[in-house]
């Protein structure tokens, strides 16, 4: 009898066994796992690069800050509370003249301002803090922060938590384990913590912008 004019090329039997165990067919499995791992790693190197426990991916975001008041330090703004801030966007940067990456942050955080401070519906609250986060001498840390606001060339309403109780607040509701300086908090309109920046790093100021611009088109 004739034989077909084609077949399959599934082997059986002990062929089959001693294809499916050869060299070449681990080298296949093998280089198959590799392409696979190099699609993955490419596709991560082309996300966004977002920093897990800041800014908009926080563990805090989405909790309420339970309370805030902040004095006037210069300017001659009123004393800040939750309810006088209600229904704004609110930006507020805890920082000192004393804190090497608060002054690498600042200047970019006024620019910042400057691109919002049109619209009603926004406000950049910078908290100066003292020496180490203690506020011992008011009058030192006016002059101190004066002296830097000077040297920026910059006129802006500046606060100060003299008995530390809006960085309690936030240690609080946003369930941190530590506070440190720059701290930078956003709060939508009804007082949720809408980002969490602790410390500072190069363009961080640009999640910021994108964050801000978010609440304020919805």
């Amino acid at each position: 009898m004739s034989q077909p004019a084609f077949s399959d090329d599934m082997p059986s039997g002990e062929e089959a066994e001693y294809r499916e165990h050869s060299p070449g067919s681990y080298t296949r499995v093998i280089l198959i796992a590799i392409g696979g791992l190099f699609a993955i790693l490419l596709v991560l190197a082309l996300q966004p690069e977002k920093r897990f426990g800041q800014g908009e991916v926080h563990p805090a975001v989405g909790l309420p800050l339970t309370s805030l008041n902040v004095m006037p330090l210069i300017g001659d703004s009123d004393p800040l509370t939750l309810e006088r801030l209600n229904g704004e966007v609110v930006l507020i940067n805890f920082w000192g003249t004393w804190c090497g990456p608060c002054m690498m942050e600042f200047p970019h955080l006024v620019e910042l301002n400057d691109r919002f401070k049109s619209n009603e519906r926004f406000r950049f609250v910078p908290v100066s803090c003292g020496p180490g986060g203690v506020d011992n001498n008011l009058e030192q840390l006016k002059s101190a922060t004066e002296t830097y606001l000077r040297k920026l060339g910059v006129e802006l309403d500046v606060y100060c938590d003299p008995s530390g109780g809006a960085r309690l607040s936030l240690i609080s509701s946003a369930q941190l384990s530590n506070f440190g300086f720059p701290t930078t908090v956003l709060l939508g309109p009804d007082g949720t913590i809408e980002g969490l920046w602790p410390g500072y790093r190069p363009d961080i100021e640009k999640e910021m912008e994108e964050a801000i611009g978010a609440l304020l088109n919805k």
